[in-house]
């Protein structure tokens, strides 16, 4: 009896766990703390399902391991180890940071029509025009533009970096190629946080579907214990090579039935699996199917299909830092906090 009244309990818990579920009032949640943070000098601790904010005006300083913080639905800054950044304005309609020291990796998954993002750095203002994946350095003062594209101001000159275009500050304005392969360890460890969100999206898109969203969010996933995003029509595909779905797409890609057909005759396709090239839950193999075969797939148990390694039932890596980054560690399961470090509640060790 007591066993079934703490099942009822844990059942009425998580549906209002679930209905907690978006934090779109402002840019600036310090979702996720793997080292030291410091809030203009303050130590931060977030304790689980609480997550402070930086307001205007303050700096958040990271020592020891980065750091990753919410900007508007669908942006994601992740500060790197020893890095720091200030918080010029906290609204969704001009949002604007400033890279003090280190480096931050900016990860826009939407810009909503109302919002806006900006970045100051050395003595150029910075807007992230278009989804993608944009790193700024300190010292000496760089952008490098992965994918998308930015408008980069810097008193009476103005140039627009695109995907594979890096600018440095300093001298007049010109953009040249980089290599976008050309990665390490804090950009392993930003692909593994976004792994793990995308492993968060698949059931809170679920749950989502029912709870009437109107627009693209952050939302809340009691069982992870973590924030993520869904995009409130089709898929965002991250840079790093994961899929966010909305709550429509989760259904017709991850939980609707696979199918296969067969019949007689030469040339048939009987005895043959017929599945789909758009991505899909296979319940024959247990996992996503993704359009793209070299990239790893997500399912919605959490676990993850390697293209060299087996199942891994706890949503972990079999191997490797993500699926550019290579020789990352491996990583543990993913639960609470949804860590990076291989503690027991769900990381595994940062790559070099």
């Amino acid at each position: 009896m007591l066993r079934r009244l703490s099942l009822v309990l844990l059942a009425v818990w998580a549906t209002s766990a679930w209905a907690q579920s978006v934090i779109s009032a402002h840019s600036g949640v310090i979702h996720y703390v793997e080292g030291k943070a410091t809030l203009d000098g303050k130590g931060v601790q977030p304790k689980f399902g609480e997550f402070p904010d930086v307001k205007p005006g303050q700096t958040l300083a990271v020592e020891g391991a980065p750091t990753e913080v919410l900007l508007t639905p669908g942006v994601f800054l992740r500060l790197d180890e020893n890095s720091s950044f200030r918080m010029v304005s906290n609204k969704l309609d001009d949002t604007r940071v400033e890279i003090v020291s280190g480096s931050a990796l900016i990860e826009v998954g939407e810009l909503l029509q109302d919002n806006a993002i900006t970045v100051l750095l050395h003595d150029a203002q910075i807007a992230l025009l278009k989804k993608g994946l944009y790193r700024f350095d300190a010292d000496p003062a760089r952008l490098r533009v992965y994918d998308g594209e930015a408008r980069v101001t810097s008193g009476s000159e103005t140039i627009v970096a695109k995907k594979g275009r890096e600018v440095e500050f300093g001298g007049v304005l010109s953009a040249r190629n980089f290599d976008t392969k050309e990665t390490d360890a804090f950009y392993r460890w930003s692909s593994r946080r976004a792994e793990y969100l995308a492993q968060a999206n698949i059931s809170a898109a679920k749950a989502a579907g029912g709870m009437g969203y109107t627009s693209s969010n952050w939302a809340w996933n009691p069982w992870y214990g973590m924030f993520t995003f869904i995009p409130m029509s089709g898929m965002y595909y991250s840079p790093f090579g994961w899929y966010f779905y909305s709550p429509r797409a989760v259904y017709y890609y991850v939980y609707a039935p696979a199918y296969s057909y067969g019949g007689g005759g030469a040339g048939s396709t009987a005895g043959r699996s017929v599945v789909n090239t758009t991505p899909h839950y296979d319940r024959s193999v247990g996992y996503t199917v993704a359009p793209r075969s070299a990239i790893s797939s997500v399912g919605p148990s959490g676990g993850r299909m390697s293209s060299g390694g087996g199942m891994s039932s706890g949503g972990g890596m079999s191997s490797g830092g993500g699926p550019r980054g290579g020789g990352g560690g491996s990583l543990g399961s993913v639960g609470g906090g949804g860590g990076a470090r291989g503690s027991s509640g769900g990381g595994g060790s940062r790559g070099h």
